[in-house]
């Protein structure tokens, strides 16, 4: 087990890593203006790649037709067909999301970005399906590789062009890079078929996660919407960083935990092994969540000083407070990962519509003249909500019991109270104590997570659980 996740957490925290050091780079060379219009093209890009996720990797996955090679075929095959309609779809709302963004001139940028989707959907599916047998080194190479070549591109970039296209130009570069890497570790050869039965298979399994995509965008996105809009590009770009800084790690331990629970779970779904197994899932997520935070409470801050200096300095009272709302995405993506192992992908669209629906206040206090940190605590609210209902949909389906969750949850809600005020109440040395002595203690409580531990740590790579 220990090498195993090792190799999975090591790779995503590396890619994570490479492209944290490309947005830094990125930053200190081109002006917050441009930073911040870099930042909408992002934008654009996540909400296309967001609102048409069919979740092609987790049906290779948790099919139980994923190992077959007509299979992968007819998943590529509408794969394909998918980014030919991205591509077309985000040309055409090039000119209204330029507009929308009080940037009409830089419309070509967008119409620019239709070709990702586009040579994204070539992408082989082999190394996912790797994954399925517990080989994680293609996906591991396949994380790495893009973004290492995206980071070399951006001094080159900033030469040829030193603005907001160097951040356009090293995501295309990521893109395109994704797909030639993922052919290159494949086992298999590449081969597409367009199978009616597959595409159909494909729309009943992925439309609900389509549209939890689309609000997921809304999650993810509509706090930076909100604030470019309403209070300018400056914002936005301080804003974003911070946001940056907490949703990197929280995205790679939701990756990295996806990538090792789901293929356990799914084979392990319907057995006597399948509810201590699913405990330790939701613990696991408890601790890396809490982890997380006191993480970020204690060295984001001098981080952020050391490496952005004076010009990101504003963004500093966001950072902890945005690492508390990422610790319950977090603590939710256990409850994903049961989900999907059971097929019920309905589960995240209610979770999202939770989070969803508090943007319009969110919206309201701005334009009636709250800053940044309201909208960080009503996302908070909404985030809180949406784990709330994301765990109780997935004990009630499934029939798990809560009880063995209580003292971790508790204990979690301790230590984000912590965090959010340390810097009134408490020193560094005092606060890391306090960190350490909660997070031991919600050990102690995870007894599911202690056994899976025992069970699989001393081989070095995965048991029967």
């Amino acid at each position: 087990m220990t090498r195993t996740i090792g190799l999975i957490l090591s790779g995503n925290i590396a890619s994570a890593v490479l492209m944290m050091i490309r947005t830094l780079l990125i930053s200190r060379l081109i002006s917050l203006e441009d930073f911040g219009l870099g930042s909408l093209f992002l934008l654009a890009l996540a909400m296309i790649e967001m609102m048409s996720t069919l979740g092609f990797q987790q049906q290779i996955i948790q099919s139980p037709d994923g190992d077959s090679e007509r299979f992968q075929a007819a998943v590529q095959g509408f794969s394909v067909l998918r980014g030919v309609i991205l591509g077309v779809v985000l040309f055409a709302l090039a000119g209204p999301i330029s507009s929308l963004f009080a940037v009409p001139d830089v419309a070509w940028a967008f119409q620019l970005i239709a070709v990702v989707p586009l040579v994204s959907g070539f992408f082989h599916f082999d190394a996912h399906r790797l994954s399925r047998r517990m080989q994680f080194a293609p996906s591991v190479i396949l994380i790495l590789l893009p973004p290492l070549g995206s980071l070399l591109s951006v001094v080159p970039l900033y030469h040829l062009f030193g603005d907001y296209l160097v951040l356009l130009f090293a995501i295309i570069l990521q893109m395109a890079l994704s797909v030639v890497v993922s052919h290159g570790v494949s086992k298999r050869r590449y081969r597409l078929r367009f199978d009616g039965a597959v595409i159909l298979g494909s729309v009943r399994f992925g439309w609900p996660l389509m549209v939890s995509g689309a609000l997921m965008f809304l999650v993810f996105n509509g706090e930076r919407a909100i604030i470019g809009r309403a209070l300018g590009l400056e914002t936005l770009a301080l804003f974003s960083m911070a946001l940056s800084l907490t949703l990197t790690p929280a995205l790679v331990l939701s990756r990295s935990t996806m990538s090792f629970f789901l293929p356990q779970l799914s084979a392990a779904f319907g057995t006597d092994r399948y509810r201590s197994l699913s405990m330790a899932v939701l613990q696991s997520h408890i601790l890396l969540g809490g982890g997380m935070v006191a993480a970020v409470a204690l060295l984001g801050g001098p981080f952020l000083n050391a490496v952005l200096g004076e010009k990101y300095a504003a963004a500093l009272p966001f950072l902890v407070w945005l690492a508390a709302l990422q610790a319950f995405r977090v603590f939710e993506g256990g409850c994903a990962i049961l989900a999907l192992a059971a097929g019920h992908t309905k589960n995240e669209l209610f979770v999202n519509v939770v989070r969803v629906s508090l943007l319009p206040v969110a919206w309201v206090v701005v334009t009636n003249g709250e800053g940044v940190m309201t909208v960080i605590w009503i996302g908070i609210v909404g985030e809180a909500a949406g784990f709330a209902i994301g765990l109780g949909l997935v004990l009630g389906r499934q029939g798990l019991p809560l009880r063995p969750l209580v003292p971790p949850l508790m204990l979690a809600a301790t230590l984000l109270v912590v965090a959010c005020v340390q810097d009134i109440r408490f020193g560094m040395i005092e606060t890391a104590m306090v960190f350490m002595a909660i997070l031991s203690a919600m050990v102690l409580t995870m007894a599911d997570l202690q056994a899976y531990a025992r069970r699989n740590a001393a081989t070095g790579h995965l048991r029967e659980t």
